[in-house]
């Protein structure tokens, strides 16, 4: 499954605060940024009464670039070789970030960035009840790749799509103030299994295009890249 920054199967407990743990795999909603004026300090600690920050489907470009397909053994090196030129803390995002990965699942999954000094919360992209599948930051750690995808053969009775793939701008020392909306790429043709950085600029995923269910095999499925700087 998905190469992600050690997130968690979504269906468990919501975690606190108190303790940012996260899990093993598991994309925004309606405005921007809320305005700072509501913000008051108490304690020396920020508190803001609009907490949660999430982002419009057009906050993000469209990604234009045209899907390469690659062998499996393409795939498995970059797979293999990616590595982050930065390292994560025990909220499992970057060391020194002041950020930390959560879940909730009450029906409907979601994951979040959060703040561990206000509570300040950032909703990851998905338009998927089972939230996203999972997130990798890119190997110069200024990029967070979010992919999302159903491969069920009724798809199209519950969503426009098979696959989503969301990216973020990430600026250190900035706290959600440094995650910044990046790209977007929606497909019908295939659903993700396994998704890697290739580079900075590259990304390299491993795809199924059959209508889901039953038993798979290892020619069912594709691998391809798609440059992201475009």
């Amino acid at each position: 499954m998905i190469c992600v920054l050690a997130l968690t199967a979504c269906h468990q407990k919501s975690q606190t605060p108190d303790i940012p743990k996260a899990d093993t795999i598991t994309k925004v909603l309606p405005d921007t940024l809320k305005p700072e004026s509501n913000d008051s300090i108490v304690m020396e600690k920020i508190i803001v009464s609009d907490s949660l920050i999430s982002y419009n489907d057009s906050s993000f470009r469209d990604l234009t670039s045209d899907v390469k397909v690659i062998s499996k053994k393409e795939f498995m090196s970059y797979k293999n070789k990616y590595k982050m030129g930065c390292t994560l803390d025990s909220g499992h995002f970057i060391s020194g970030s002041g950020l930390y990965v959560s879940h909730s699942c009450n029906e409907i999954c979601e994951t979040y960035l959060e703040e561990k000094a206000t509570n300040r919360r950032m909703l990851m992209p998905s338009d998927y009840d089972a939230g996203i599948l999972g997130m990798q930051l890119s190997p110069g750690c200024n990029q967070l790749l979010v992919c999302s995808s159903y491969d069920g053969p009724d798809y199209d009775d519950y969503y426009a799509y098979r696959a989503e793939i969301m990216a973020f701008n990430v600026t250190g020392g900035k706290g959600l103030h440094g995650i910044k909306p990046a790209f977007k790429y929606y497909t019908k043709d295939w659903s993700i299994e396994d998704v890697t950085w290739a580079s900075d600029k590259t990304i390299a995923l491993k795809i199924y295009e059959g209508s889901g269910g039953g038993l798979r095999t290892t020619v069912q499925y594709k691998y391809v890249k798609l440059d992201v700087d475009k």
